[in-house]
């Protein structure tokens, strides 16, 4: 004689199992570290990558000033290493204005994709100047001195938990030295 019990217990069992893996899996999925920075570095030893203020003027680049600029600028602040989230489409999107100019980046499986324009749903939006993206550009330890001086700024549009699963929290304390949470 069978118990009328029993199979409920396996039942109940097994789905505390099932749960608890998934929920490793998702911990382990959301906590990884992503680092994309090997295809860049690949790009910048092929000669594919250039900083475009290499061998011109801080004039003159503030007079060429251009998506490929925006585009080194991003790099620099490792935006290739944001994702999107677990089991979403929802790319990683920032607007950067530069003095007067909207850009755009989309963040496609760690390729920076920039245009010039707004965009739509921007997680976050940079603000900076020509001139002070061009010192970022020239010297990669002014970033963090000109977010902190506030000479730049980068401010969260999306909610914490879009920021979180995207992977900005991370970028926003390199830059700015400050958590978010």
């Amino acid at each position: 004689m069978q118990k009328k019990g029993g199979f409920w217990k396996i039942f109940f069992i097994v789905m505390i199992i099932l749960i608890l893996i998934t929920s490793i899996a998702a911990c382990i999925f959301l906590f990884k570290k992503i680092d994309n920075s090997q295809f860049y570095n690949d790009q910048i030893n092929s000669g594919e990558l250039t900083n475009p203020v290499t061998n011109i003027t801080d004039e003159k680049a503030i007079e060429k000033f251009d998506e490929s600029f925006v585009y080194y600028l991003l790099y620099s602040l490792k935006a290739y290493n944001l994702h999107n989230p677990p089991l979403s489409s929802d790319k990683p999107k920032i607007e950067i204005r530069v003095d007067s100019d909207p850009f755009n980046a989309i963040i496609e499986s760690g390729k920076i994709i920039v245009k010039k324009g707004s965009i739509e749903n921007k997680d976050v939006l940079i603000k900076t100047t020509k001139s002070e993206a061009v010192k970022m550009l020239r010297e990669g330890s002014k970033v963090f001195e000109s977010f902190s001086s506030e000479s730049s700024t980068i401010e969260m549009v999306a909610g914490k938990a879009t920021l979180f699963g995207k992977g900005y929290l991370q970028m926003y304390e390199e830059i700015t030295g400050k958590k978010l949470i």
